[in-house]
């Protein structure tokens, strides 16, 4: 999910500014190992950034957090074909359902789709996104090795 620094017709750039769903989502902290829930994040806590064109990572704190109602749709999440798996390798990822929600893509540059983009029948081609893939589980925010199937 990237910042809001794209202007939209609805409100304008706030690079600051990013809406990371709801609050039975995974964040991953700025060490880049473990995670917290977005329900539990607080104010200085760090999370870990990606730069969409370089890649480089890097640790962000959190100014401030705001928790309100809102609608959202869910993404189904498939990975590229050269990193399959196997069959079911697959998740899913609730967002608000608003223009100012984007996904990078994976074109080496700063393309996005917006979440309002999105077709919600599943009949428009599959869209390239950027996704931070890991082989390993995490229980408690910390990862360990055991097997986890997500549902």
């Amino acid at each position: 999910v990237l910042s809001e620094a794209a202007q939209s017709s609805f409100v304008p750039s706030r690079p600051f500014r990013v809406n990371a769903g709801p609050v039975h989502t995974y964040v991953v902290m700025g060490d880049g190992l473990s995670t917290k829930y977005l329900s539990e994040l607080q104010a200085g806590d760090e999370v870990l950034v990606t730069d969409v064109i370089s890649g480089e990572e890097r640790p962000v704190a959190v100014g401030r957090l705001k928790v309100e109602i809102r609608p959202c749709v869910q993404v189904g999440l498939f990975p590229p074909q050269e990193d399959e798996g196997g069959p079911g390798d697959f998740g899913q990822v609730f967002l608000q359902q608003a223009e100012t929600v984007r996904l990078g893509q994976r074109k080496g540059d700063d393309s996005f789709i917006r979440v309002t983009e999105l077709e919600s029948d599943g009949s428009a081609q599959p869209v390239d996104i950027l996704l931070r893939v890991v082989g390993m589980g995490t229980h408690v925010g910390r990862a360990y090795s055991g097997k986890v199937v997500e549902r």
